[in-house]
């Protein structure tokens, strides 16, 4: 009877548990065998991802005013698979982006799922886009570089490429620094739709700021000079530098017409014609081949070589040597270079930065064209002496003055004061080497001050200022008989201000300018107005006694 009990309530407990036999079976495929299959897709229906931007790094000059920047900008795409049967919305797309509707057609029918349809799109064209509320069209977040002052300094910015990436110019040369990057961002979204982050989100520091040395409000006054001078001359281009001789920083850099693919300050090399005579004056002084008192005989055309003749401007005679630089004498420079040799005159040369890249980060700087002392004959050294058949960069020529103005101190240029956030800390000159003897260069700078006052470079005075500087006018290879051409002419001036107590160092080069050509008619006229508006922007106190003029009285 006992037996009998317990086999029927073993039979119920089975016949009891037999229905949840398969449920089990069903829990362990849903918990154990799909677990995986089924967990893929509750994550598809409740997680989601989203595209964050953290822009590009922003461009500032050195008080903090802003070059460049990236903004938030959305660009579109088309899926092409889920296109197909939606052709008759292609035209609306296309007008709403300002496509040709053509080019919508063909992205459309590309092999792949994604397809961008145009990157940095304008606001007007989002708003367009999202009305039209297509299910194969989508827009993801993207940034456009920015440059609020327009087309200021914009050849030595640069450019930036539609993948965010510099192209040229600052832009590139610091790109792995200022670069921008694209994180993703995972969200939990609920039955309402709602999303939140699945973690807790970290800040995140974007790209630091690169702080140039140049000055935005004199950058502004010297590109205006020249658009000035571009109108007066319509040359083919003109460049403008405005350096602090005692730091090396670069304050101004203007070059036009405006290339973001190219800056013609560390790139364009021209023969720099007399303004580089004050280099071989430097070095006659500095190994005692002349002293400041020598009379010289420049009377010309001077043969240097049989059947070849050197002659000046106008004809001169027995000239002091201040004279010489005073009256421009290329018949009295080539035979100083003459005096020098080829080794020592090499050897200023190099001294003075040239014939080498100057050591600033940027692409394409050229190390300009200056021969060895081997390669360098009797004619050629005369002409290097004044300047011709030699080649320099702006560049170049610029750290070379200030070296004069800096007692002979050939500094290194400097353009960027620091890659950081906030306050950068201050970093000292960099000097590369004595150009000359200090005995040397408080001679060549008394000459170059007599220029000014009362030799070619008058009209770069300005009034209640010492100016001291050198003109320059030199010929243009004709690319047709490989000659000097007799008409066309590249006119420069290179000097610092005040000239007893230099703040600013400023060349200005314009290439083949039309109606005249002299540096004292051309170039110096747009130092001086440089000259000016840089000493009143920084209150630099006049080191002279302004001239008073005094207006005639009524007569009665």
């Amino acid at each position: 009877m006992v037996a009998s009990t317990r086999a029927r309530l073993h039979l119920c407990a089975a016949l009891a548990a037999f229905p949840a036999l398969p449920l089990a079976a069903r829990l362990a495929q849903l918990q154990v065998l799909e677990h995986g299959r089924l967990n893929a897709m509750a994550t598809g229906e409740t997680r989601r991802s989203e595209v964050e931007v953290v822009p590009r790094g922003r461009i500032l000059d050195r008080h903090g005013n802003l070059l460049a920047e990236s903004l938030p900008a959305s660009s579109s795409f088309i899926d092409p698979l889920s296109a197909r049967g939606h052709e008759r919305e292609f035209g609306l797309v296309a007008k709403a982006l300002h496509m040709d509707p053509a080019e919508v057609r063909r992205k459309a029918r590309g092999a792949n799922r994604f397809a961008w349809l145009k990157r940095k799109l304008e606001p007007s064209e989002v708003d367009a886009l999202k009305e039209l509320d297509l299910t194969f069209v989508g827009l993801t977040p993207d940034e456009r570089r920015a440059y609020p002052n327009q087309e200021l300094a914009s050849s030595l910015l640069g450019s930036v490429g539609v993948d965010g990436k510099g192209l040229s110019g600052l832009e590139l040369t610091y790109d792995r620094d200022l670069v921008g990057r694209v994180q993703k961002i995972q969200l939990l979204r609920d039955g309402a739709g709602r999303t939140m982050p699945l973690a807790a989100r970290k800040e995140t520091q974007g790209p630091p700021d690169l702080t140039l040395t140049v000055d935005r409000g004199l950058q502004h006054y010297a590109e205006a000079a020249l658009e000035e001078a571009m109108a007066k001359f319509q040359p083919a281009w003109a460049s403008a530098i405005v350096q602090d001789p005692s730091t090396g920083e670069l304050l101004a850099m203007a070059s036009l017409p405006v290339d973001p693919l190219k800056n013609r300050i560390f790139q364009q090399i021209y023969e720099p014609g007399s303004t580089f005579k004050a280099v071989t004056v430097a070095a006659a002084l500095d190994e005692g081949v002349s002293a400041p008192g020598e009379v010289i005989d420049c009377s010309g055309p001077w043969e240097i070589a049989k059947g070849v003749f050197i002659k000046d401007h106008e004809p001169e005679g027995m000239l002091a040597l201040d004279q010489v630089m005073a009256r421009s004498s290329n018949v009295g420079m080539a035979k100083l270079g003459l005096r020098l040799g080829p080794e020592r005159f090499f050897r200023y040369a190099r001294g003075f930065g040239f014939g080498a890249r100057t050591g600033l980060r940027f692409p394409g700087e050229s190390a300009g064209l200056l021969k060895q002392k081997a390669d360098r004959d009797r004619v050629s050294l005369g002409n290097n002496a004044f300047g011709q058949g030699l080649a320099v960069t702006p560049l170049q020529l610029v750290a070379a003055y200030s070296a004069i103005a800096n007692g002979g101190r050939l500094l290194e240029p400097r353009l960027v004061r620091g890659v950081g956030h906030g306050e950068l800390p201050e970093t000292l000159p960099q000097p590369v080497r004595q150009s000359a003897t200090p005995k040397t260069i408080g001679a060549l700078a008394r000459m170059l001050e007599g220029v000014v006052e009362k030799g070619t470079g008058v009209s770069a005075q300005v009034p209640g200022y010492s100016v001291a500087g050198k003109t320059g006018t030199s010929q243009k290879i004709d690319p047709n008989t490989r000659k000097y051409s007799g008409t066309d002419y590249i006119a420069s001036f290179a000097g610092y201000v005040p000239a007893r107590a230099p703040r600013f160092t400023i060349l200005v080069v314009i290439d083949s300018p039309k109606h005249q050509y002299y540096g004292a008619e051309v170039a110096a006229p747009v130092f001086a107005k440089i000259a000016r508006q840089a000493l009143a922007l920084y209150g630099v106190p006049p080191d002279r006694p302004l001239p008073v003029r005094f207006a005639a009285l009524p007569q009665r």
